[in-house]
């Protein structure tokens, strides 16, 4: 019998920044469809839009902060790939593949096939945003039409937002460690026995519970 021990993996300053990150994203993602698609609801659209972005901008400046100010899983180590992530790389590829039917990895913080996607999805935000911006007054910057970035990098955007959707859900699905509450309440499961890998069905090696978030969290 498993024998689960709830952690504390997300502090209350990173749900913030996820949750003004994701929703404002979503609204983001369907009035800017409705002010492209929809001219009758275009201008209300539009204002909805801009009161979006501009959740959105305070979620990023506050993730920005978290990247440098925070020891554990917000800081910016937790989103640089180690060499130490790729086996658990692959197994989320397999398990993705195979719609959850092979064993699901365990990890502390961040799943470690997105690590690179999270860094990079913070980046297209961060041009979105400045594109957003200024694209009004100054569509044209350095020969470089503002517009169709941001058109370019919403589409990018809606299809990293999308599948980071499903693969959340399938692997809550899947798993045992509650990881879509973990981001309402800040905790995961965590199974304190160690089982050994022997065929299909079995689960990964659990991590110590002494051990958990060691090779992220620093003493502060």
């Amino acid at each position: 019998m498993n024998n689960f021990q709830r952690v504390s993996v997300w502090s209350q300053w990173m749900r913030l920044a996820h949750w003004s990150i994701a929703l404002s994203v979503l609204v983001l993602m369907a009035t800017g469809w409705l002010v492209a698609n929809a001219p009758s609801v275009a201008a209300g659209a539009g204002d909805l839009h801009g009161y979006a972005a501009s959740v959105l901008m305070a979620g990023l400046a506050l993730r920005i902060w978290l990247l440098f100010s925070d020891r554990g899983v917000g800081g910016w180590e937790a989103l640089v790939p180690s060499g130490t992530n790729l086996p658990a790389m692959k197994q989320m590829l397999i398990f993705y593949f195979t719609l959850g039917r092979s064993p699901l990895p365990a990890w502390y913080g961040h799943n470690p096939l997105w690590v690179p996607l999270y860094a990079m999805l913070y980046l297209f935000l961060v041009v979105m945003a400045i594109s957003g911006l200024f694209m009004q007054e100054h569509p044209l910057f350095a020969g470089i039409y503002l517009p169709s970035i941001h058109r370019a990098f919403a589409g990018i955007i809606t299809g990293l937002a999308l599948f980071h959707i499903l693969t959340v859900i399938l692997q809550d699905i899947r798993g045992k460690r509650g990881d879509v509450s973990a981001m309402l309440n800040g905790y995961k499961l965590f199974d304190t026995e160690r089982q050994d890998l022997a065929g299909p069905g079995k689960q990964f090696p659990a991590v110590s519970i002494d051990n958990i978030g060691r090779d992220r969290k620093k003493d502060r």
